[in-house]
C-alpha cells in the first residue's frame, strides 16, 4: 500500500482506472491515503475522463458533488477471471460494463463462431471506449463489422449505446434504445454479480448460472422419490374398497346365482306392489 501513496494522481488515475468499482472501495479501506483521496468528487470525475474518454464531460451532466455515483455507477461491481465451459462471448468483457454491453450487441443473431469473435476482439481493441466510438468515422467501424452481419443496424445500436452511456442516466440496459432483456441479463450477471436463475429467460445464460452454482451446465437432476411399498394382491371377489363381490361370503368365491336371482324377483315385486309369481301360460 506504499507504494499508492508515492503514486501522483495522473498515475493513480491508470491504475484506479483497471479496477472494478468493488476494487477500488476495497482498495480506500485499506489505504488511508486512498480513502482520502476519493473522497474528493473532482477525482471521480477525472477517473470517469481516464476509463471513456474526452466527451464524458462534454455528454454527461453531473451535478456537483455527483461524480462518485455516477462513476460507480458504470464500473463494474463484480467481475471474475474464470471461464466455463460454454465460453460464451461475453465472458471474456466482463471488468467493462461498456465492452461488455457492446459485446453482447455484436454477438446477437450471429452464430458466435471463431469469426465472430475475432470481429467483436478487433473492433473493442480499436474502439474500447464510448469516446472511441463516437469520434471515428463510420466508414472504418462498418470495415470491422462487416464479418457479423447487418453492419448498419449494428452500428447504429454501437453508437446510440456509446452515446447514452454517457449522456443518459440509465438504471439498466434495457434504458437504452438498441438494448433488450439479453444484454440486461448478461450485464446483471457478469458485470453486477447476480447469482439467481430467477428473471434470467436466455437460455445459454441460465446454463451459465448452474455452472457457476452446481458445477455444471446441464439442469440439475430431481432427487428421486423413494418408490411405493408394493401392495399385497387382493383376494379373489374382493373390490378395490376392500368390499367382497354380491354373493361371495369371505374370500371365497362361489355362483350364488340363486340368491341373487331371488333378491331381483323380490325388487321387482317391491315395485310393483305384489308378491312374486313365476311366469305362467298364455291367456293367464
Amino acid at each position: 500500500m506504499s507504494s499508492l501513496r508515492t503514486l501522483n494522481r495522473d498515475s493513480l488515475l491508470r491504475v484506479l482506472a483497471l479496477c472494478s468499482c468493488r476494487d477500488v472501495l476495497a482498495l480506500a479501506c485499506t489505504c488511508q491515503e486512498l480513502n482520502k483521496q476519493l473522497q474528493d468528487d473532482d477525482l471521480w470525475r477525472l477517473l470517469a475522463e481516464a476509463k471513456w474518454g474526452s466527451c464524458v464531460p462534454k455528454l454527461a451532466s453531473v451535478a456537483p458533488g455527483g461524480w462518485a455515483a455516477w462513476t460507480r455507477h458504470r464500473l463494474a461491481a463484480s467481475s471474475s477471471s474464470l471461464l466455463s465451459p460454454l465460453d460464451l462471448v461475453q465472458e471474456h468483457y466482463q471488468e467493462c460494463p461498456f465492452q461488455h454491453m457492446v459485446a453482447c450487441l455484436l454477438c446477437s443473431r450471429t452464430t458466435g463462431g471463431l469469426v465472430v469473435r475475432q470481429a467483436i476482439r478487433c473492433f473493442l481493441e480499436r474502439f474500447s471506449t464510448p469516446t472511441a466510438i463516437l469520434t471515428a468515422t463510420d466508414s472504418s467501424m462498418l470495415e470491422v463489422l462487416n464479418p457479423l452481419g447487418l453492419q448498419a443496424t449494428r452500428l447504429a445500436a454501437v453508437q446510440g449505446v456509446a452515446r447514452d452511456y454517457i449522456a443518459s442516466d440509465w438504471q439498466q440496459p434495457s434504458d437504452f434504445r438498441h438494448c433488450g432483456a439479453f444484454v440486461t441479463e448478461s450485464w446483471m450477471i457478469f458485470c453486477c454479480g447476480h447469482r439467481s436463475l430467477a428473471g434470467i429467460g436466455d437460455k445459454n445464460l441460465q446454463r451459465y448460472l448452474r455452472w457457476h452454482l452446481h458445477g455444471s451446465v446441464d439442469e440439475v437432476k430431481r432427487q428421486r422419490q423413494p418408490k411405493r411399498k408394493a401392495e399385497a394382491p387382493a383376494e379373489p371377489g374382493t373390490l378395490r374398497s376392500g368390499r367382497c363381490r354380491s354373493g361371495v361370503a369371505g374370500g371365497n368365491v362361489g355362483t350364488n346365482t340363486g340368491g341373487a336371482q331371488q333378491r331381483r324377483v323380490t325388487r321387482a315385486s317391491a315395485a310393483v306392489g305384489a308378491e312374486p309369481t313365476t311366469k305362467r301360460g298364455r291367456g293367464c
